[in-house]
Parts: C-alpha cells; sequence; structure tokens
C-alpha cells in the first residue's frame, strides 16, 4: 500500500494551508493510500544545532517529536510540504523540520532515502500572484532533490487569507487533487 505523509507547516490547524493539504488527500484518497498528517505547529520538535552528529550516525542525536517523523518520511511514498507563505517563504515551523532532514544525508552526498520518492510543495499565500514566490519554492525543491527526493512539484495558492477564498478556486482544487494522484503513481 502506497502511503502519503503531510507536514502541515502553518499555525493555524484548520487554515488555508489545511483546506490545500486535504483537497491532495481526496486525490490519493480513492486509491487506497495510507495517510499520516502532522501539525507541526502543535509538536515538541527543536532546531538543528548543527552538530553534524548525524552524518556519523544516520540518526539525529535530538530526542523530540522528529524522531517519528523521520521514520514517517523513510517509508512514505509522497510527502507534502505544507506552508503558507511568511515573510516571503516557508513558515518557520516548516522550515524547522526541512533544517532537520539533514540525516537522509550521507558522506560523500549519498541519500539514505528510497529512490522516486516524491515531494509536493503546497503552498498558500494572500498575495492573488502565484509566480511572485514561485523562485524561492523551486529553490527549496532543488534542495529536496539533493537530499535524495526522486521528483517534485509545487502546487501554489493565492488570494488566500482565509479557507473560505480556497474552497472557491475549483480549478485550484481540482489541480490539488491531481497532485495527490501524482504523488502516488
Amino acid at each position: 500500500m502506497k502511503k502519503i505523509v503531510v507536514l502541515n507547516g502553518s499555525p493555524h490547524e484548520h487554515g488555508c494551508t489545511a483546506v490545500l493539504s486535504d483537497e491532495v488527500i481526496k486525490g490519493a484518497g480513492n486509491l487506497g493510500v495510507e495517510f499520516k498528517s502532522y501539525y507541526l505547529n502543535g509538536m515538541n520538535i527543536k532546531a538543528c544545532q548543527g552538530c553534524r552528529a548525524c552524518t556519523e550516525k544516520g540518526r539525529c542525536v535530538q530526542q523530540d517529536d522528529m524522531q517519528e517523523i523521520f521514520d514517517e518520511i523513510a517509508g512514505a511514498d509522497g510527502i507534502v510540504f505544507a506552508t503558507p507563505v511568511y515573510m516571503w517563504q516557508m513558515s518557520a515551523q516548516l522550515k524547522m523540520v526541512v533544517d532537520r532532514l539533514l540525516p537522509f544525508l550521507r558522506p560523500g552526498y549519498t541519500s539514505s532515502l528510497k529512490q522516486g520518492k516524491k515531494a509536493l510543495l503546497a503552498v498558500t499565500q494572500g498575495r492573488p500572484d502565484t509566480s511572485f514566490f514561485r523562485h524561492y519554492f523551486e529553490h527549496v525543491g532543488n534542495n529536496l532533490l539533493f537530499l535524495g527526493f526522486g521528483s517534485y512539484k509545487i502546487l501554489l495558492a493565492g488570494g488566500t487569507r482565509q479557507p473560505e477564498d480556497l474552497t472557491i478556486q475549483t480549478e485550484l482544487l481540482e489541480e490539488a487533487r491531481q497532485m495527490g494522484q501524482w504523488l502516488v503513481e
């Protein structure tokens, strides 16, 4: 059975980012997929300390909620990195998790991730023009490729200040469901 892990980096548990993530899950839901979602703002996740012990041990030495997330990412076929745009980039909650992904990188810059793992950057933003922050998220996607993800796509939802702003964008919601299918193809 295929598995998708959703990392919701919004501080608003039921906000626009959650609505967008739910649509992605709906897209894969009919395909017999297992889902695991994490609301990062409610978790005990510490910042990377830059000790690089993970490069020797293959595991972060900090004992917090990231330990479970490491296992879930390793076993998943697709990961949804869901975030609102804050200060022209991903939220601090999601950035902390992304910074902690270093244990998947081995000496010699090889990856411990299984080949073909897909990443979706699901992004909500108040600004209607979705091209404005795309460059930043392309950079994030390329970093995920460097870590060993097989491919990534970006789903940008503009003009989303309230969940209702997203639910009326029917074409975007359909695109989100298609991204859910892509994650498990």
